[in-house]
């Protein structure tokens, strides 16, 4: 299953009584560091808050006419308060994640669009769950994750995380306070450039010891095109059926048009 992202053409700087369907006003909330290109973003609904199943995302706009809209997944499943977190890359050129990174302040309102997206959990499966993620990848691997502990508590959840080194390890402290919480949910990760650490190498090339036979696992990978086409192979291989392998791809190398946005 893959993800057709849907473009926006829209002004961020719209007012609220002219606002399209399917669009919602947030305010910043959260401004955290998260690793050395990454930055979080928490964000509070001012009126309705947008509804999203876990593992989709939104296009976010700011109230900066020459700073496009962008995609971001939702780092969260949906929550009574409508708050949801995104996790931001910040790449060299880009205008919209540049300008995150170094203007966005809290109290400033953002507008979201959406919801887009297809990874999301297949209701008729209960079997163990396999979540694969990269770099910003983690961010709609997390919603899920979230979602199927507190509303599938009998399913078990694997999920395995591929960064570069001990900083870009993206949500270790709340994977593994799930981990000590959910008897059911298992976390671990690899750092590809980083010898010391326990495991280095790449996801794919681990899953044959780590997982092993995936007949019957509903298995959800996110991250940059090559992750996920290395991953997909792998898990394929291993035993996973096509339809239960759903996946969402982000541009290893964004151009300054594009972000950290998913790709079909």
């Amino acid at each position: 299953m893959s993800t057709t992202t849907q473009t926006a053409t829209r002004s961020a700087n719209t007012d609220v009584q002219t606002l399209a369907a399917g669009t919602h006003r947030y305010r910043v909330e959260v401004l955290r560091v998260a690793s050395p290109v990454v930055l979080e973003v928490g964000l509070a609904p001012v009126g309705e808050h947008l509804p999203f199943r876990p593992g989709q995302h939104a296009m976010l706009g700011v109230r900066e006419p020459d700073v496009p809209e962008r995609a971001y997944s939702i780092a969260n499943a949906p929550r009574p308060d409508g708050r949801v977190r995104l996790l931001v890359t910040r790449y060299a050129g880009g205008i919209t994640s540049g300008w995150i990174h170094d203007r966005l302040a809290r109290g400033d309102e953002v507008i979201l669009d959406g919801p887009h997206g297809s990874l999301v959990a297949d209701p008729s499966l209960d079997g163990p769950v396999l979540l694969l993620a990269a770099g910003c990848g983690v961010a709609p691997v997390s919603a899920v994750a979230e979602s199927l502990l507190a509303s599938q508590p009998h399913r078990e959840v694997t999920l395995l995380f591929s960064g570069r080194t001990p900083a870009h390890l993206l949500q270790r402290t709340r994977f593994e306070d799930l981990q000590r919480r959910h008897e059911q949910f298992s976390y671990d990760f690899t750092l590809t450039r980083d010898r010391s650490s326990r495991w280095h190498r790449r996801v794919p090339h681990m899953l044959g010891r780590l997982i092993g036979d995936l007949s019957g696992w509903e298995v959800f990978i996110a991250g940059n095109e090559h992750f996920v086409r290395a991953s997909r192979d792998a898990v394929h291989v291993l035993g996973a059926e096509a339809s239960s392998v759903h996946t969402e791809e982000f541009l290893a190398d964004p151009s300054p048009q594009l972000e950290c946005q998913p790709v079909s």
